[in-house]
């Protein structure tokens, strides 16, 4: 370091040279944790389907009576809306309160829903902005996984599925949850 000393005026000047090679040492390995540590990292995921609108007329062939069913939840209150697309519409509505009793009376009411219509996968939730991100999952869980003590369902599985898809489709109560609110 060479240092020169200047006057004028009296006033003495040094110049200074700052040393900034140990902060770039530092953050080099800074960010060379946070690269490896990220990679690390798992981001829970939940498949959801996005319902989708059209003006299109429905063909006939898909004109036939289906049973549609929905759940809204709510802080303190879980509700079960089922009716059906074509008269009689039959819509019956069952509360259930939102904690592990109720969520187990109403995996109970959708099995009985699903042994009595095997041809429904499809369940529409809609949530209100106070509930909870762990209150949902276990709602989702409610709906979707099959328990062993539940009855063997006929899942309606297409031709063009694969093996693999059809074994995933076993285990599930509901194969397809579809967020309603995310529209509103």
């Amino acid at each position: 370091m060479a240092r020169r000393k200047r006057k004028s005026s009296g006033v003495e000047y040094q110049d200074i040279e700052l040393n900034i090679m140990p902060f770039i040492d530092v953050f080099s390995i800074l960010n060379i944790f946070l690269l490896v540590s990220a990679s690390f990292l798992s981001i829970g995921v939940i498949k959801v389907q996005v319902p989708f609108f059209t003006n299109a007329p429905v063909p006939p062939e898909k004109a036939k009576r289906s049973l549609s069913i929905n759940v809204d939840i709510e802080k303190t209150k879980i509700e079960l809306k089922t009716s059906y697309s074509q008269p009689p519409i039959n819509e019956k509505i069952k509360k259930f309160d939102n904690n592990e009793a109720g969520l187990k009376d109403l995996h109970t009411e959708l099995v009985s829903i699903r042994n009595q219509n095997p041809d429904t996968d499809l369940v529409t939730v809609f949530s209100e902005d106070d509930v909870t991100y762990e209150e949902i999952t276990k709602l989702l869980d409610a709906i979707k996984i099959r328990l062993p003590s539940d009855p063997a369902f006929a899942n309606k599985a297409d031709e063009d599925d694969s093996e693999v898809e059809k074994m995933k489709l076993e285990g599930m109560l509901y194969p397809k949850v579809v967020m309603g609110s995310v529209i509103l």
